[in-house]
């Protein structure tokens, strides 16, 4: 999660999204198969249904979670994940799997998730908007009173402009919700598809299926780049990236650890009953991004960051005991 959003922050926008998955689904891809013949793993031609979504599945999460993390706080970003990954696949658990329940302290552990999910989440730095505020608009104002002497009249926006730039929000507003919606589905069935494939397949097929699933990824994302290019004109390769070098190391590395948590993750839903493996899967997840965070990123721990873990820790003890 750090390394994809400081990717997003390097290049931004839709089509960058698609750019920057399509790489990160080739390394992906290329570990898969390397891990496939490393362990001599057999091909299942059973479940090619759970694959298939599980690979299309991935492919959405990845390009609306860059694109929901541009247009909203990730605090917000990672509860939708949260709502996809934990909430969901508990409350079809007892239909999918027979004899298999969630207890109220279970879902205390799932509520203790989304506590330390707001602790870890960045806060805006609001005494810093706040001081550069009065400058700002005096600065518009010194600007506005310039333009009206020498215009002979004060530039105010006629009603036209301000009604589409009302009809451009709303829009960017549909949009948003669109792209969350697409997040927390998508979600779901990556989180559903990890746990289904080895109780119906066997998880002696975990290499097989990973490998699958980043197939189809990688063929979600390169069909939509050379798509963009044959339809839209649009260059497969990122023009505009401040350092090709820094997005190149934190998509590899976006890449090397999506691929081992699905890996993991789907080895120990087989195991596991659902009540402790999804919330302790995305416990794990939210532990590895913030000690990636700390470690890799160098970013300072504060008490917020230990509460957070602490909040992490004893939602991993409630849904386990």
């Amino acid at each position: 999660m750090a390394a994809m959003k400081s990717s997003g922050r390097l290049c931004p926008g839709k089509y960058n999204s698609i750019r920057i998955n399509a790489f990160r689904s080739l390394i992906c891809s290329a570990v898969a198969l390397a891990v496939f013949f490393a362990t001599g793993a057999r091909v299942s031609s059973g479940g090619w249904w759970l694959w298939l979504v599980s690979g299309v599945s991935n492919a959405a999460m990845m390009f609306a979670w860059l694109l929901c993390s541009e247009r909203v706080p990730l605090v917000f970003v990672e509860s939708f994940c949260m709502l996809g990954s934990v909430a969901i696949p508990l409350f079809l658990a007892p239909v999918l799997y027979a004899g298999e329940s969630v207890s109220p302290q279970q879902w205390a552990g799932v509520i203790c998730l989304l506590v330390a999910l707001i602790f870890l989440s960045p806060k805006p730095k609001r005494k810093i908007a706040a001081a550069a505020a009065p400058a700002e608009n005096a600065a518009k104002k010194a600007n506005g009173v310039e333009n009206g002497v020498e215009n002979g009249a004060v530039n105010d926006a006629p009603a036209e402009i301000a009604s589409a730039r009302s009809a451009e929000k709303k829009k960017a507003a549909l949009v948003t919700a669109a792209y969350i919606v697409l997040l927390i589905l998508s979600n779901a069935g990556v989180s559903l598809t990890q746990k289904l494939y080895p109780v119906r397949v066997g998880k002696e097929y975990t290499p097989f299926f990973n490998l699958a699933t980043f197939g189809v990824v990688l063929l979600c994302f390169f069909g939509a780049l050379f798509g963009g290019k044959a339809f839209a004109g649009k260059k497969m390769l990122i023009g505009n990236a401040a350092s090709g070098r820094k997005l190149a190391l934190y998509v590899s590395i976006a890449a090397v650890m999506i691929y081992v948590y699905s890996f993991f993750a789907t080895l120990a839903a087989e195991a596991l009953p659902s009540a402790v493996y999804y919330p302790l899967a995305r416990g794990v997840s939210m532990l590895l991004t913030a000690l990636c965070d700390f470690f890799v990123f160098r970013q300072k721990i504060t008490k917020n960051d230990v509460a957070g873990l602490a909040f992490i820790l004893t939602a991993v003890l409630l849904t386990s005991l």
